[in-house]
C-alpha cells in the first residue's frame, strides 16, 4: 500500500528547505518550459500505425556505422554463448532473491560473479554489482569518506566526463572538497603529494585518455597518509595489465559493459565493485555468502546488506536497495567463456591492432597525441573541427570516436576491428580533413 507524506512530514520538509508549498519546488524552471495547458499530443494511433510510426522514426537513424568510439563503451564481441544464456527465462524475469530457499541458482550464480571479479582484480571481496560504472565510482568515495572520516577526494582528471558529472551530483560539494589533479603528458604525477585531510585518491586504469601507466608508487604514497585508494579499471584489459589488487589498491570499481552487456544506446550496463575484507562491513548493495544447511549441503544468501536503503532507511550510507543481476549474469557467462587465455587474447588483439592504427594515422602525418603511453583507445589531432570530422566520417559509414576538444578525437579499437576496416578508416580520414 502507497502511504503518501503526511502533513507533518510536508511541513517538516518545507521547514528544511525554506519553502511554503511544493510548487515552491519548481520556481527555477523557466515559464516558457511549463505545461499550463496540458500535454499537446496528436490523437490516439492503433498498434500498427504506432509501429510504422516509430520504423520511419528510427529510419532517420544512421545505422551500421563500424564503431571507433570508446571512452568506457566498447563494440567488443559478445559471444552468442552470452545472448542465448542470458535469454533464459530463468535469468529474465529472477526477481530480487530475498527467499534463499527458492533462489539457489541465481545466487549461486552471482556468487560465481563475486568470485570471477576478485580474480580478476587481485582483490578479496566484491560485491553481486552495482547500477553502472559512474555510480560505483560515487560508493567508493563514499566507503572512503566513511572509513577516514576526513573531508577531501582526490580524484584524477583523466576521468570519463559522464563519471565526473555523476561524481559531481552524487557527493555533496558543500561538505566534501573535490580536487581533480591535472595528468602531466596524460599520465598521473608520480611526485603528488597526498596529506592527511585526503579521504580518497581516485585514478582510471587506463585512463579516459586511453594511456596507462604502473600505480604502485602513486597508492604507496597515498596509502603511507591514510588514504583510501580507488582503481576504476577497464575490465577488457585486465587479461593484459598488472591487476589493481597487485598494485595496493584498496577498491576497484569498472564499468562491466565490455563484459556480457551490449553497447544498448548507453544502456543497461552492469558496475563492478571489489574491495578488501576490512571494508566490507561498508560495501554498498548486496553480497552473496556461501554456507551450508542443516543437511551440511552447500547454499548460498544474500549477507551483509546494511547499507542498503531498504534495511533501515533512516540510517543508510547508500542509495543502492537493488543490483544489475540479469548484467552480472553476462559478466559471468562472458568470462567464463573467455578464460583467461580469452581475457587476455581480446586485450592483446586490441592493443596490437591499436598501434597499427596509430602508426598509420603518424605515416600519414596525423598528430597522435599520446603514442607512446596509450593502449587500445588514443587521441587524434585533426584540422578541422572535432564535431565536423565526426559528422563526415559518419557519411562514410565510420563512428568515428569522441569529441575530446576541438580538434581532437579519442579514438578506440577492439578486437572486433579488422585490418580493412583500420586501413578504410585511415583513408576516409585523409580525405575528411584535407577536403
Amino acid at each position: 500500500m502507497f502511504v503518501p507524506h503526511s502533513e507533518i512530514d510536508l511541513k517538516k520538509m518545507f521547514e528544511e528547505l525554506s519553502i511554503s508549498s511544493l510548487d515552491d519546488l519548481f520556481t527555477h524552471i523557466p515559464e516558457t518550459l511549463k505545461l499550463n495547458d496540458g500535454l499537446n499530443v496528436p490523437p490516439s494511433l492503433s498498434e500498427l500505425e504506432s509501429i510504422s510510426d516509430f520504423e520511419n522514426l528510427e529510419s532517420k537513424n544512421t545505422q551500421n556505422l563500424i564503431c571507433f568510439a570508446g571512452g568506457g563503451h566498447y563494440d567488443v564481441y559478445l559471444p552468442q554463448t552470452v545472448k542465448s544464456l542470458t535469454m533464459r527465462p530463468e535469468f529474465m524475469t529472477s526477481y530480487t532473491p530475498y527467499q534463499a530457499e527458492i533462489s539457489q541458482g541465481i545466487l549461486q550464480v552471482l556468487f560465481e560473479y563475486q568470485s570471477l571479479i576478485c580474480d580478476l582484480t587481485d582483490m578479496e571481496l566484491a560485491n553481486a554489482s552495482l547500477y553502472d560504472g559512474a555510480t560505483s565510482v560515487a560508493e567508493a568515495i563514499s566507503v572512503a569518506i566513511n572509513k577516514t572520516k576526513r573531508d577531501n577526494v582526490v580524484i584524477s582528471s583523466g576521468f570519463n566526463p559522464n563519471t565526473k558529472e555523476v561524481v559531481n551530483t552524487l557527493v555533496d560539494r558543500n561538505k566534501f572538497n573535490v580536487n581533480y589533479v591535472d595528468l602531466v603528458d596524460y599520465l598521473f604525477p608520480e611526485d603528488y603529494v597526498f596529506s592527511q585531510d585526503d579521504a580518497a585518491f581516485v585514478v582510471s586504469l587506463p585512463h579516459y585518455e586511453g594511456s596507462a601507466q604502473d600505480l604502485t608508487s602513486i597508492v604507496q604514497n597515498a596509502k603511507a597518509a591514510g588514504v583510501i585508494t580507488i582503481c576504476y579499471a577497464d575490465p577488457s584489459m585486465l587479461g593484459i595489465l598488472k591487476s589493481p589488487g597487485s598494485m595496493g589498491f584498496d577498491i576497484v570499481v569498472a564499468e562491466g559493459q565490455s563484459m556480457g552487456s551490449p553497447l544498448s544506446f548507453g544502456g543497461p550496463t552492469v558496475g563492478w565493485f571489489a574491495t578488501r575484507k576490512e571494508l566490507a562491513r561498508l560495501v554498498p548493495g548486496r553480497i552473496i555468502g556461501e554456507s551450508r544447511d542443516s543437511n551440511n549441503t552447500k547454499t548460498y544468501v544474500m549477507t551483509l546488506r546494511a547499507r542498503e536503503q531498504d534495511i533501515r532507511r533512516e540510517k543508510a550510507s547508500s542509495n543502492i536497495c537493488t543490483n544489475q543481476t540479469l548484467n552480472a549474469v553476462g559478466s559471468t557467462i562472458h568470462l567464463s567463456w573467455l578464460g583467461p587465455e580469452g581475457l587476455y587474447e581480446i586485450g592483446y588483439q586490441a592493443i596490437q591492432k591499436a598501434s597499427y592504427m596509430k602508426q598509420l594515422l603518424t605515416d600519414n602525418n596525423f598528430n597522435v597525441l599520446n603514442h607512446t603511453s596509450s593502449l587500445r583507445e588514443f587521441l587524434v589531432e585533426t584540422k578541422k573541427s572535432a564535431e565536423e570530422v565526426i559528422l563526415e566520417m559518419g557519411s562514410k559509414g565510420f563512428l568515428a570516436g569522441i569529441k575530446y576538444d576541438d580538434n581532437q578525437i579519442l579514438v578506440a579499437v577492439t578486437e572486433k576491428r579488422t585490418k580493412a576496416q583500420i586501413d578504410n578508416y585511415v583513408n576516409s580520414l585523409m580525405e575528411v580533413d584535407n577536403a
